[in-house]
């Protein structure tokens, strides 16, 4: 998947450290990286291998093209239905359309 670079320091806008991909992730999910979104916001979600969201929150991380470090714990709403997941962080769209920017996701196993 290609991912959203910054010119000027070749990082992503957003990237997640933790969970490594094939990690086994457990509840409540800990997730962390780093980025920079509108008002300092990352999203983060958690879905089973059939797109079935079973977490998602918040974290904050930097702004205004500042680059800073996020974490949370994401309590899940339900149970997976599928063995394997991915973890999403990205920024949600200022203008309201409902796209996630600068999408990184992770591929995880649950316990």
């Amino acid at each position: 998947m290609a991912r959203d670079i910054d010119e000027d320091s070749g990082r992503p806008f957003i990237k997640v450290n933790h969970p490594a991909p094939g990690d086994v992730v457990g509840n409540p999910a800990h997730v962390a990286g780093y980025g920079t979104a509108f008002e300092g916001t990352i999203s983060l979600r958690v879905r089973d291998d059939d797109g079935t969201v079973i977490a998602e929150g918040t974290a904050q991380g930097g702004s205004n093209g500042v680059i800073g470090e996020f974490k949370a714990d994401l309590d899940f709403d339900r149970r997976p239905n599928q063995r394997l997941g991915v973890v999403e962080a990205f920024e949600e769209s200022a203008s309201g359309s409902g796209e996630d920017r600068h999408l990184d996701r992770v591929p995880i196993v649950f316990r």
